[in-house]
This record gives C-alpha cells, sequence and structure tokens, in this order.
C-alpha cells in the first residue's frame, strides 16, 4: 500500500530516472573507453607488428628455427609483447614465450585467417599456452610483393579488464551516491508536490465523515490553492445544506412518527420506500426491513393494494374506504395522491390512512340515538295522546273507566319526566357543568346508605343483597354524591334485571392507587355481541323488557360519564343467562 502513495511513486520514479540514466551513462562511458583502449592498443601492436616483420625482411639469413627464435625474443624485449614468427605454412618458426618447434601449425588462428583475407587481423581470445585472455595482431612478411609469413604479435588484457573492473566500481560508487542523494533530493521533492494533496485528501475524508467544520490549510498561492479555498466553501455550502436537510427530515420524521393517520411512500416499483408508526399499526406489519420489499407482500387488504396500484397505474389521485380487520374491525379512508419529479414525471405514490372508525361509529350512535330517543318519547306521548282522547271522546264520564286512564296518562307522563330529566342529566355530564366535592370518605358508609334506600325494590324482589368489604376501613377522597349515584345506577339495574329470590354482590376491593367497587347480579347476563355497547345511550339488551322494567335506557350512560369526570374507568363482564358484573375504579386521591 506504501508504494501506491503519490508521494512514494513519485520518488521511486526519480530514483528509477537516476539509476537508468546512470547506468546508460556508465555503460556508455565503459563501452567508449574500453573500445579506445583497445583501438589504441591495437593500433601500437600493429605498428610494432609491422615494424617487426620489416626487421625480419631485412634481417634474415635463413628460415631456420635458431635464428628466428633469437629474433622473437629480440622483438619481444623492445615491444613488451610476446612475438610469434610463422611461416606461410602456419607452422611457428619462432617464439618469445615457447619452443618453436613444439608448436602446432597456426594456420587455423583466427589472427592469421583474417591476415590472410586482409593486410592485418586481429582477435582477442583466450590462450591455452599461456592460460590467460590475450590481444593478438598479425601482419604478413612480404618478399618481393608476395606473403612469406607472419609476424604475430600478442599482449595480456587481463590487466586492461582489471582496470576496468576498478572503473566500473567507481561508477557503481557514483551511481550509489547518485542514488542517495536523489532519495533525499526526490522525498523533499514530492513531499513538496504532495503535502498540499495530502492535506485535500484528508478534508475530503473528514467532510465525507460529515465533520464539516474541518478546512484544509493549503497556504500555497498556486492552483491547488485555489482548489483548497474552492474546497473549504464547499464545505461550508454543504454543512448549510445539510443543516436545512437535517432540520426539514427531522421536522417530517417527527411529523410522521406522531401524525395518528398512517403514511405508506410507494415508488414506481411498486416498492415500500417509507411507512410511518401508525401506518404500520394499522396494517398490522412492522416498517423494519420493509423497505424496497413489493407493497402487496406486506399489506394484505387486496382492496388497499389494488387502490394502490390503480393510483400508480394512472397516476391520479383516489380515494377509498376500506373496513380491516385489526383485529377488530375498522374502517380506514384511504386517500393515494402520485409524486411527481422535477420533470413531472411520476416517481410513485403516498397513501395516507385515516382511522375513521370513531367516526362512523359516532355516526351510528348519533343516528340510533336519535331513533331511540324519537322512540322513547313517542311511546309516552303516543299513550298520553291516546287516553286523552278517549277520555275526551266520552270516557270521562265513566268514573271507573276515568281514573284508570287517569292513572295510566300519570304513568307514562313520569316515565316521560324520567326520560327528560336523564336527558338533562347525561347533557350536563356531557358539558362538564359539574362541579366535584372531593373529601375523604368511607366507601362501606355510601354502599350500605345505598342499598338502604333501595331497600324497598329489594324487599319486592325478595333478592338477597351480599356485601364484601375488606377488614380495613376503606378512605377515599370522592365526591360523595357523585358516588351514590353511580351506585344506585348500578344497584338499580341489578335489582330490576336479577330474578326474584336472586342475590347480588357488592364488593370492595382496595388497591395500590385505586379503589375497585363490583355489582354482581344474579340476572340473564349479556350476549357477548352486545357487552361493548351497553354503556351507550338507550342501548338496551332487551328493548321490551327494560321498557316494561321502567328503565330509561340512558342509566349506564350516566354511570360512564359520571365515572370519566371522577377520573375513574368502568367495565362490565357477563356470561350469557348466568348474570353480569358491573365494576368502577376510582382514584384514591382526586384533590
Amino acid at each position: 500500500m506504501m508504494f501506491k502513495r503519490l508521494r512514494w511513486r513519485l520518488t521511486a520514479t526519480y530514483i528509477g530516472l537516476v539509476i537508468l540514466a546512470m547506468l546508460v551513462l556508465g555503460l556508455f562511458l565503459m563501452s567508449s573507453l574500453k573500445g579506445y583502449f583497445y583501438n589504441n592498443l591495437e593500433t601500437r601492436l600493429k605498428s610494432q607488428a609491422f615494424l617487426a616483420s620489416r626487421l625480419i625482411k631485412e634481417t634474415k639469413s635463413d628460415w631456420n628455427f635458431d635464428f628466428m627464435e633469437s629474433q622473437a625474443d629480440k622483438i619481444s624485449s623492445d615491444v613488451g609483447a610476446r612475438v610469434t614468427i610463422i611461416n606461410i605454412a602456419g607452422k611457428v618458426l619462432g617464439d618469445s614465450e615457447e619452443f618453436a618447434p613444439q608448436m602446432e601449425s597456426h594456420i587455423n588462428r583466427p589472427e592469421i585467417q583474417r591476415t590472410m583475407n586482409k593486410k592485418e587481423g586481429m582477435a582477442i581470445r583466450y590462450s591455452s599456452t599461456l592460460d590467460k585472455d590475450m590481444m593478438y595482431v598479425a601482419v604478413p612478411i612480404t618478399e618481393n610483393g608476395k606473403t612469406s609469413g607472419y609476424m604475430r604479435l600478442a599482449v595480456p588484457i587481463t590487466e586492461t579488464r582489471q582496470a576496468f573492473s576498478k572503473l566500473w566500481s567507481v561508477v557503481t560508487a557514483a551511481v550509489l551516491v547518485a542514488v542517495f542523494c536523489t532519495i533525499v533530493i526526490s522525498f523533499v521533492l514530492s513531499k513538496m508536490v504532495t503535502g498540499p494533496v495530502e492535506k485535500l485528501m484528508e478534508f475530503t475524508r473528514r467532510v465525507s465523515r460529515g465533520d464539516f467544520d474541518f478546512r484544509a490549510q493549503v497556504k500555497s498561492s498556486d492552483e491547488i490553492g485555489e482548489l483548497a479555498g474552492a474546497l473549504n466553501h464547499m464545505a461550508t455550502t454543504i454543512k448549510e445544506k445539510v443543516r436545512l436537510i437535517s432540520e426539514g427530515k427531522n421536522r417530517l420524521e417527527t411529523v410522521l412518527t406522531n401524525m395518528t393517520s398512517g403514511v405508506i411512500f410507494i415508488n414506481g416499483k411498486r416498492q415500500v420506500d417509507l411507512v410511518n408508526p401508525a401506518a404500520e399499526r394499522f396494517l398490522s406489519f412492522t416498517g423494519e426491513g420493509s423497505k424496497g420489499v413489493v407493497h402487496d407482500a406486506l399489506i394484505k387488504h387486496p382492496e388497499l393494494s389494488a387502490a394502490i396500484d390503480n393510483a400508480l397505474k394512472s397516476c391520479g389521485a383516489l380515494e377509498r374506504e376500506i373496513k380491516i380487520e385489526n383485529p377488530e374491525e375498522a374502517a380506514l379512508q384511504v386517500v393515494i395522491s402520485p409524486i411527481h419529479n422535477n420533470k413531472g414525471d411520476c416517481i410513485g405514490v403516498v397513501a395516507v390512512l385515516h382511522d375513521i372508525t370513531e367516526q362512523r361509529k359516532v355516526e351510528r350512535m348519533r343516528k340510533d340515538f336519535v331513533g331511540n330517543v324519537s322512540h322513547e318519547l313517542k311511546t309516552p306521548v303516543t299513550s298520553i295522546k291516546g287516553f286523552t282522547e278517549t277520555l275526551l271522546d266520552g270516557a270521562i264520564d265513566d268514573p271507573e273507566t276515568n281514573r284508570e286512564f287517569v292513572e295510566i296518562i300519570d304513568k307514562e307522563a313520569d316515565r316521560l319526566k324520567r326520560i327528560i330529566q336523564d336527558l338533562l342529566e347525561l347533557s350536563r355530564l356531557e358539558g362538564k357543568q359539574v362541579k366535584l366535592n372531593f373529601k375523604p370518605e368511607d366507601l362501606s358508609s355510601i354502599i350500605r346508605s345505598t342499598v338502604q334506600n333501595l331497600s324497598g325494590q329489594i324487599k319486592s324482589k325478595n333478592l338477597n343483597v351480599q356485601i364484601e368489604l375488606p377488614e380495613k376501613t376503606v378512605i377515599a377522597a370522592v365526591d360523595r354524591d357523585i358516588v351514590e349515584q353511580i351506585l344506585v345506577n348500578l344497584v338499580d339495574n341489578a335489582v330490576k334485571y336479577s330474578p326474584a329470590g336472586g342475590v347480588i354482590e357488592i364488593a370492595v376491593e382496595e388497591r395500590e392507587k385505586d379503589v375497585v367497587v363490583r355489582v354482581r347480579d344474579t340476572g340473564m347476563g349479556i350476549p357477548p355481541g352486545d357487552i361493548g355497547r351497553v354503556f351507550e345511550r338507550f342501548y338496551r339488551v332487551d328493548k321490551t323488557r327494560s321498557r316494561d322494567q321502567g328503565g330509561t335506557g340512558l342509566g349506564l350512560s350516566i354511570v360512564k360519564h359520571l365515572v370519566d369526570i371522577h377520573g375513574g374507568t368502568v367495565g362490565v363482564t357477563s356470561k350469557h343467562g348466568e348474570g353480569s358484573e358491573f365494576f368502577f375504579a376510582l382514584p384514591k386521591n382526586c384533590y
């Protein structure tokens, strides 16, 4: 990795260039010097050989061995070289180093062969006789224009080669010194070049990690300095842009997270890009791992998936109301709108899911209330009107009939009065027009007082009321009148629906922060499908029986509102045919 860095590559390049230049220069110098030296040596040997050949031609009396041996020795001592005299057939006649008669024919020696073709011949080769490398130069010995023999001079070149080796060592040392100097100089130069680049690289790394406050500290005024200034300005701009984007993203995430409506973004490939917690809750899946998944693999509601596909296909807005099981049935209003890019192309859709379950429930309750209140008021009014018309038609003159009809009219008027009073009470409670007076009260005292007030109704049906109280007196900060009203409604309801001779149980349970009061009866119970609606206004499980027993259908609704304004909770459990248990929990301290 180190040699991949620019600084080291520059340094290596400089060193390589210097080594290459020094090697080329050294080889050139060595080759030139070697050629120059060998040429000079060859020229000197040729001159000496020509002089020696003339001397032999002028002084020879005969080509006998003794004479030629003496001449070879004399010439060798004069020129400082080995001298060999050879006849035209290649036979050695005299040699300054060896005994000529014992030497083999030299006719095939390279220098002799070259002399035959030209006026002189030269060869550098190994001498087996002297066991060393030699330079041989041969020239012809002529008589009357014809070659009669050959004069050969030879000198060893070992010393020359040793000199060249020393010279090569000097060149090598010079190369090493040059390389060392180059390393130092190139490192300094490369650092000057790469230093600002490395600072810019560090700048880009820091900025890429989100450190937008980091600045490139480059002081040069050249192009790199200008680049550093531009990059620093860019970092400032990016920081501001990222801040704005981050704030916008955080605001969007906060809005999406806290929205009660569900939001799903679907891209053009039918894949989920974003889903908020409300949508996860509505559609029963988690957003973790949902990004990039095709929407109908997550959304298990075909009607919603089909609506999304229609919006993607048409690139238009649409609105649907769908019902889902989550796990109970819920109603969702779905508004799907297209998303366009800056070119106007449709790149996906956003589906907004509004939970309108409560809205639909309120609408249904409103319709039921209007129908129920109309029916509840119509019944006594119709009865009163009918008996009044009968009296006016002549029945008023019959004292016995007259009294019976008037009693019925009075009874229906009382019923009408109770309905109106309960409606007014319910309206007052819903409008929060109730002043609460919290004081520490003994709940057992309130329960006994309530049972005592309803003793007439209890005795008329021969009911057995059992009160279960903790050993310790239960004291809670409550509004006594409100608690009595709650208990009156619940106990009265239990009396009405319990069979003659039945049992009513009233139990008190003290917990850490609240007190729970339970009222159990042994009546007909409530069907499972009706339990969730018993606290609605005018809702009756058995409408005929409830009306015959004098109920207005508003008692349990009033109980719920009284418990709510007291800061408590109310509920019911029941088994159809075995009876019901109504309970409410009130905080111990409501100050």
